[in-house]
């Protein structure tokens, strides 16, 4: 009977350590699918070629005079060497005339900077320096991984210090659509220097914890537990984040930046009840606006009247 015993809980011991093993494998799957570049840059290297995106040039005039301008005026990549010995790539778009005023436009998941031409051409046209940072693991950007804004937050700082160190009387405003508002709100819970006057936050998350968490069923058609978990112990094992510790909530609790948050009343990938989350918490200056009927990532095209009203408004007060 003893020797039954042991037998058994040999068994369930080793079944125990295979579910773990396999268990541990499904959030090393997970995290590759969705964090690896493979996947962030999986779509074509010419944005047109999506036929989304060539509906949108063909069908609306503001995204087609975004977009030729951005390729217009784009005439090269710059690369800028970290403290931490890291390339990040950016593109810069000089303002026509000589100012101090500049505008970061900080891009989506498995994006790139162009799909923030529509947001960079309307700062540029009042006449703003544009500065257009890759996210990590996206395009140019060598890093295996994004970290949903986690890591990106340190090197959209390292691009204001590049600015400040060539401009010294440099004001900026840091402008990001989705992830790119996440790690527009993770910068603001920096201390950063006065030069930055305010930042915009369209369509935003509150953690990446509750983002997975939102879609780990939608998309991957799994439950959170124990899949999620599982994600995260790998991140944190191999990727060096925490998915909780990538928290925009708690970044604007202590951000003393002015903030304006935006987000679509449609949108269902980053669900619009975060967006009062997110505006509650924060401790800055702030306001809010809604734009009815748009999904995710869509106010600015969906009403762009009401969107840049609201959006010239805001950033006047800071940067008049």
């Amino acid at each position: 009977m003893q020797q039954t015993g042991k037998t058994i809980l040999k068994t369930a011991g080793k079944a125990a350590a295979a579910g773990a093993g396999l268990l541990f494998l499904s959030g090393a799957v997970i995290c590759e699918g969705v964090l690896g570049r493979a996947y962030l840059n999986h779509g074509p290297e010419e944005p047109l070629n999506n036929p989304s995106n060539l509906r949108r040039y063909l069908t609306n005039p503001v995204y087609k005079t975004a977009d030729d301008w951005y390729v217009a005026s784009c005439t090269g990549d710059t690369v800028l060497v970290t403290a931490k010995n890291e390339r990040i790539h950016a593109d810069i778009i000089p303002a026509k005339e000589e100012s101090h005023d500049w505008a970061i436009l900080v891009h989506g998941y498995s994006s790139r900077p162009r799909t923030m031409a529509k947001q960079g051409y309307h700062y540029a046209q009042m006449g703003y320096n544009t500065l257009f940072p890759f996210m990590r693991g996206h395009r140019k950007d060598g890093h295996l991984h994004t970290t949903f804004g986690y890591y990106e937050r340190y090197d959209v700082i390292e691009w204001i210090r590049y600015i400040i160190s060539g401009d010294p009387l440099a004001r900026i405003v840091i402008h990001g659509c989705s992830m790119g508002a996440a790690t527009t709100m993770l910068v603001t819970g920096e201390a950063l220097p006065d030069n930055v006057k305010c930042a915009v936050a369209d369509c935003g998350f509150t953690s990446a914890w509750e983002e997975f968490r939102e879609q780990i069923g939608h998309t991957l058609h799994l439950p959170a537990f124990p899949f999620l978990p599982a994600a995260n112990l790998y991140a944190k094992l191999f990727l060096k984040w925490d998915f909780k510790a990538c928290s925009p909530v708690e970044a604007v609790a202590r951000s003393v930046t002015p903030t304006l948050f935006i987000h679509g009343e449609d949108d269902t990938f980053v669900p619009y009840r975060m967006m009062d989350v997110l505006y509650e918490h924060c401790a800055a200056e702030k306001e809010k606006l809604s734009v009815p009927g748009a999904k995710h990532d869509e106010s600015c095209e969906k009403s762009p009247d009401l969107y840049w009203e609201k959006t010239d408004a805001f950033v006047a007060k800071y940067m008049p």
